[in-house]
């Protein structure tokens, strides 16, 4: 097979719906190169747009191919007007196959229509990102003879291996070759080490399974050593070799209880972040470069695990993860699920891609079947649906483990945590509502309920506008120094519960968020530990690389918060040194002891008017800061917007009643209950009606959020919490209140 790409001279424009109805399409447009996405000014569009090219072919070529990595999110291809394909999801890598004609015709006009508009049929129809539309990856033509391996097979290779380890340490690895060849054929395969010498070889029919031992594997075993080996078969017909697939795979053991996950055998925490996959400039169309920029960043941080979310990235992060020794969360799109049988379908194809074409990856330890998709609410559809979708990953992978993302409302002993083998949960106490000791009291109370769930936290965090700052950070004021206490704060009630089998930040970077308009920033979450253009590492990223790296470093905080208007000002600094040393124009000021939380803070420090030059050093490592004192501290630095979102969580100054409803339980959980639901239908009939019928509110939500959006009246708010405090949620022995 030889792979020739086709990314330039494109001619792409946007189509209005008669134009999508009719199947038409102007001649003229605008040309490109791929890789390409629909924004425009860094705005996201909606809509179908069209992608046409000139394809020029080899008579002499037997069978040809178009591959495209990733068309966003779903597409029609067509050759010469003709339609020959067609794909739904977003994410995932796809080919066709060309007429025989058009082949002999020694060009084609290729036609892709990308369409990106709400879909009820194809996840994600819901979500806290930007679909970005266009054809975000690389376009491939795959030349091929009459005997290939079966590029349709799913969008594989045609080659899908299974590895594991045996009691004696030797590595298995099963083959499942798919193949057309309509003559015999056989494969050949070597397998060969990091040196490039072969450790296994052998010959099979084309059609037979195919197993092999390695003596004495060399293990893939994350950060540690992640030793990879190189897969090659050559597919032969007649003595000669018509096709060759090569791929890196590597060998290991995954498993969880309710202590925690065990890679090789050994106890392994999770320390991990998460990812998007776009970024400023390029969005979702980010280079292979680029990628490998964010997994330096990621490196840097000392991470050990990524969840690559909410749907399949490009194969280079696969491969980033794999040569990095990275544990990484796989998963699909699926954060909306509804009864719509073609939604369903559509998600185990996903699903079915997503596995297929990453299996051999050896940092891949669970396949993500959901995220929060009780957001909405928590049905018995969806339970029998997850079963669905678990034993379908069971099925084509037995070795890697089940997993989902449940929002912080569902209950312990909800249906959706006996579903996976392992349970994550996204949890913002201190952000979105609770404060941050509620996560060792949540975890606690969790576990006692259901030990033997494997648990873990698969978001957590805090936005943070790098331009906002303030010496007294409070929820919601999106300052950089907020986000910083939040981690450091939260950080240690995860850590030290060993049990769970791990945590992920997130996120990792800012991304892109169409919906979201605060902080002072729209269209962009800002919960990333690095600013979405990469440039940028917040001050909560190095409290990280205090917790996770060995290297000895020293990072000063609130650089950014340059100018104060204060005699004095408490200096941060996160660092892995256990002391360290201040001085302030030159002058030494004494030494501050680290806390054990990577913290060493000198309080206090004097400012003379004007600039202060201020170094703290630890042995080999150290960092430097200017402050400059100032009459008054610029507007600039404040939250503009100082209206009710900085206030959501002000009723909890208040005492609160645990064993009574609030507005801190969820809409699910306040409809589900008579008496509670009571109040909310005598005091806000209106928003009771909207819930209570088919508008797709997520109910899954507190009721606080939801309230906080349908009122600027926080004293109403107030008394609607005041009278769900005196509803208790004791139960009696035939389940009524």
């Amino acid at each position: 097979m030889i792979r020739q790409p086709i990314m330039d001279n494109w001619i792409f424009s946007r189509l209005k719906d008669a134009d999508v109805q009719k199947e038409r399409w102007p001649d003229q447009g605008e040309t490109i190169c791929l890789p390409h996405t629909f924004a425009e000014d860094g705005k996201a569009w909606k809509g179908v747009g069209a992608y046409r090219r000139n394809v020029r072919t080899d008579p002499a070529w037997k069978v040809l191919f178009i591959e495209f990595e990733a068309v966003d999110q779903s597409c029609r291809v067509f050759i010469d007007g003709c339609e020959i394909g067609a794909h739904q999801g977003g994410y995932s890598r796809f080919r066709v196959q060309v007429p025989d004609q058009a082949i002999q015709n020694g060009r084609f006009e290729l036609t892709v229509l990308a369409d990106n508009r709400l879909n009820e049929h194809v996840s994600p129809h819901f979500g806290d990102f930007t679909v970005f539309g266009g054809i975000p990856r690389s376009v491939n033509l795959l030349i091929c003879e009459d005997t290939h391996f079966d590029y349709l097979y799913y969008g594989t290779d045609g080659l899908i291996l299974h590895t594991d380890v045996d009691e004696q340490g030797n590595g298995i690895l099963d083959i499942e070759a798919h193949t057309v060849h309509p003559g015999p054929a056989e494969l050949a395969v070597r397998v060969l080490d990091e040196q490039g010498k072969m450790v296994a070889f052998g010959e099979f029919d084309a059609d037979e399974a195919i197993q092999l031992s390695v003596s004495q594997v060399r293990r893939w075993n994350g950060r540690a050593s992640a030793h990879l080996y190189t897969i090659t078969a050559d597919l032969i017909d007649r003595e000669h070799i018509a096709d060759t697939v090569t791929l890196e795979t590597g060998f290991r053991s995954i498993r969880v209880d309710g202590n925690g996950l065990y890679l090789n055998g050994e106890h392994l925490f999770l320390r991990g972040v998460a990812r998007h996959q776009d970024r400023a400039g390029t969005y979702t169309a980010a280079t292979r470069e680029q990628i490998e920029e964010d997994f330096d960043l990621i490196d840097e941080i000392g991470a050990n695990a990524v969840r690559l979310s909410h749907y399949q990235h490009p194969q280079a992060a696969y491969e980033q993860c794999d040569r990095r020794g990275l544990l990484c969360w796989a998963e699909i799109p699926m954060l909306k699920m509804t009864e719509d049988a073609a939604l369903q379908e559509n998600a185990k194809q996903q699903l079915t891609e997503l596995i297929l074409q990453n299996i051999h990856h050896p940092s891949v330890y669970c396949w993500g079947i959901q995220n929060e998709i009780a957001m909405f609410r928590d049905a018995p559809f969806m339970h029998e649906k997850c079963r669905e979708l678990r034993d379908l990953a069971k099925a084509l992978d037995s070795t890697r483990l089940s997993a989902c993302a449940n929002l912080y409302p569902v209950p312990p002993e909800s249906e959706l945590n006996g579903i996976t083998d392992i349970v994550g949960y996204n949890c913002y106490f201190g952000w979105y509502y609770g404060d941050f000791p509620d996560f060792g009291k949540y975890l606690d109370a969790f576990h006692k309920a259901r030990p033997q769930v494997p648990v873990g936290i698969t978001e957590y965090g805090a936005d943070a506008n790098t331009a906002l700052h303030s010496s007294k950070p409070k929820v919601k004021d999106y300052s950089e120094e907020y986000q910083a206490l939040y981690h450091e704060s939260v950080y240690p009630f995860l850590r030290e519960r060993k049990w769970l089998w791990g945590v992920t930040v997130w996120n990792m970077f800012d991304f892109s968020s169409d919906r979201r308009d605060e902080g002072s920033v729209r269209g962009i979450n800002g919960k990333g530990l690095v600013s979405y253009d990469r440039r940028i590492r917040k001050d909560a990223f190095y409290y990280y690389k205090a917790q996770w790296t060995k290297a000895p470093f020293l990072h000063i905080c609130g650089k950014r918060y340059e100018r104060r208007a204060t005699e004095t000002i408490c200096i941060r600094a996160y660092t892995n040194c256990p002391e360290a040393t201040l001085r302030v124009n030159g002058k030494v000021l004494g030494g501050g002891q680290q806390n054990g939380n990577g913290v060493i803070l000198f309080e206090n420090v004097p400012l003379t008017w004007g600039e202060n030059r201020v170094s703290i050093a630890c042995g080999t490592c150290s960092d430097e800061a200017t402050f400059i004192r100032v009459e008054q501290e610029p507007e600039s630095y404040r939250l503009l917007d100082t209206g009710e979102g900085n206030v959501l969580n002000w009723f909890l100054k208040g005492e609160m009643k645990e064993d009574c409803f609030s507005i801190l339980d969820s809409a699910q959980t306040i409809l589900d209950s008579p008496a509670a639901g009571s109040v909310l239908k005598e005091m806000k009939p209106g928003l009771y009606a909207a819930l209570t019928g088919d508008t797709g509110i997520p109910l899954g939500l507190t009721l606080k959020s939801i309230l906080s959006r349908e009122t600027k009246d926080p004293e109403q708010i107030l008394r609607i919490n005041q009278a769900l405090q005196e509803i208790r949620k004791i139960q009696s022995d035939d389940g009524r209140e």
